[in-house]
C-alpha cells in the first residue's frame, strides 16, 4: 500500500514542509495497519495515536482520511472509511478555551473554505462580510480592508501572515468572485464546512472561528471596546462573557 503515498502525495498541491508531514503521517499509518484495511486495524491505528495532543491527531486523521479516499476512488479498497476523533464531554469552564488552530494554515484542496476560515480566525470576519468583500476595498499596499454597508465601512488591518494569501486574489469584482457577483451564503458556508472537514475540525464553525478571533485577543491585552468595534458591534452585551 505504500507504493499509493507518492502519488497521492503528488496530487496535492503542498509545499515541501507539508509533503514530508503527510509521508511520515501516511507511512506510519500503513506500518501500523500493516498494510491492510479493515475495520479492526483502524481500530488499532486509532488506538495507537490516543495520547497525541488533540491537534495532532486531527493532523495524522485528517492524512489518513483523504488518503483513505484516494485508495477508494483509485479501487485500491472496496469499501470508503472515515477515521474520526472519539467525542469527548467538554465541561462549561472549557467552552472559552483557545485552540492551536495552526493546521489550518496548510495547504489544502479546499483552498476557498481555507481563506474564509483563515479570515474568521485572524480577523474576525463573518461570513456574509467575507463573501460581500470587493477587491477595490482591499489595500495590500496599505495592508488595510474595509468591510460593511456602504457609510458604514470599517478599516481593519491585514495581518502580515494574510497578506500572501490575498495577493494572488486581486482580480475581479469580489474576493471570492462569481462571475461580477458574490457567491450565496450557502455557498460560502459549503466551502467552509468541507475545508475544517477536511482538517478533521469537524466540531468548529463559522461561530466558534470567530470566537477564537475574540479570545486571541483577549490573550494578547485588547479591551472589550476595541474588540467590538473591530467586530462592527454597536453593543457589549455580545461580549461581556470574555471579561
Amino acid at each position: 500500500m505504500k507504493e499509493y503515498i507518492a502519488s497521492f502525495i503528488k496530487e496535492k498541491d503542498l509545499s515541501e514542509n507539508s509533503q514530508a508531514a503527510y509521508s511520515y503521517d501516511l507511512d506510519q499509518f500503513v506500518d501500523t495497519i500493516h498494510n491492510h484495511v479493515s475495520d479492526t486495524n483502524l481500530r488499532i491505528y486509532q488506538a495507537s495515536i490516543k495520547d497525541f495532543k488533540p491537534a495532532v491527531q486531527k493532523r495524522k486523521l485528517s492524512a489518513v482520511n483523504q488518503f483513505l479516499f484516494y485508495l477508494y476512488q483509485h479501487q485500491v479498497i472496496e469499501d470508503y472509511h472515515r477515521l474520526v476523533l472519539p467525542k469527548v464531554s467538554v465541561s462549561k469552564s472549557h467552552d472559552q478555551e483557545l485552540l492551536d488552530l495552526s493546521l489550518l494554515w496548510e495547504g489544502s484542496d479546499q483552498s476557498q473554505g481555507r481563506l474564509i476560515a483563515l479570515l474568521i480566525v485572524e480577523m474576525g470576519l463573518l461570513p456574509s462580510e467575507i463573501l460581500q468583500l470587493k477587491i477595490v476595498d482591499i489595500e495590500l499596499d496599505f495592508q488595510v480592508l474595509r468591510v460593511g454597508k456602504e457609510g458604514q465601512k470599517r478599516v481593519l488591518r491585514i495581518p502580515d501572515a494574510l497578506l500572501g494569501e490575498l495577493t494572488d486574489l486581486m482580480t475581479g469584482t469580489y474576493l471570492f468572485d462569481n462571475k461580477g457577483k458574490p457567491y450565496s451564503r450557502q455557498w460560502g458556508f459549503r466551502q467552509l464546512e468541507s475545508f475544517l472537514m477536511e482538517k478533521g475540525f469537524e466540531n468548529l464553525s463559522a461561530q466558534s472561528l470567530r470566537e477564537q478571533y475574540i479570545l486571541k485577543q483577549r490573550e494578547q491585552g485588547m479591551d472589550l471596546f476595541s474588540i467590538a468595534r473591530e467586530l462592527g458591534l454597536k453593543t457589549l452585551v455580545t461580549l461581556e462573557k470574555y471579561k
